[in-house]
C-alpha cells in the first residue's frame, strides 16, 4: 500500500539557478507533480537515483511529471555542470545557493533526499537515501492520477 505524508504542507517558496537555463520557482511547477532532487556530485547513491529518475522523467513528462535535481551548495558549479552533461540528464538541474536546503529544512541530511510534491505545490512525500525504484514509480504514478 502507498502512504504519502498525512496533512500535505505548502513546499517552500524557493527559487532555483539552473544550470544553462532561467531559473525556476516551485510556484511556476504549479499543475504538474515534481521529483525534486538533493544530490551530490561525490554521492555514490546519487548515481543510480539520478538514473532512475531520468528513465522516470523519460517516461512520465509527457503526463505532467516535472524532475528538478538540485545540486548541494557544497558542490562546485564546473562539476555540477560536467555531471548532468556527461550523463545526458534530461531534466533541469540546479545548484542550490542554501536557499533550497534551508527551505526544506535539510539540516546535516545527506544525499540523496527525494521530494514528491503535488499538481498543487504540496509535499506530498519525503523519501531519505536511495528511494525504491518500483515504489517511486508507483508514488509518481498516483500523484499523477490525482487532480488538484
Amino acid at each position: 500500500m502507498l502512504t504519502f505524508l498525512g496533512k500535505r504542507q505548502a513546499a517552500p517558496a524557493v527559487e532555483l539557478k539552473v544550470l544553462g537555463a532561467p531559473g525556476v520557482s516551485l510556484a511556476q511547477l504549479r499543475g504538474k507533480v515534481v521529483i525534486l532532487q538533493f544530490w551530490a556530485t561525490t554521492c555514490g547513491d546519487c548515481d543510480h537515483t539520478l538514473a532512475e529518475l531520468a528513465q522516470l522523467h523519460r517516461r512520465y513528462q509527457a503526463r505532467g511529471l516535472e524532475t528538478l535535481a538540485v545540486a548541494m551548495v557544497y558542490d562546485q558549479p564546473r562539476q555540477v555542470a560536467s555531471y548532468a552533461y556527461a550523463n545526458s540528464l534530461p531534466f533541469r538541474v540546479a545548484q542550490d545557493d542554501g536557499s533550497a536546503a534551508r527551505g526544506f529544512a535539510l539540516g546535516s541530511a545527506n544525499p540523496p533526499l527525494t521530494f514528491l510534491l503535488d499538481r498543487s505545490g504540496r509535499i506530498a512525500q519525503r523519501l531519505p537515501g536511495k528511494p525504491d525504484p518500483g515504489r517511486l514509480r508507483a508514488m509518481v504514478e498516483k500523484l499523477l492520477a490525482e487532480r488538484p
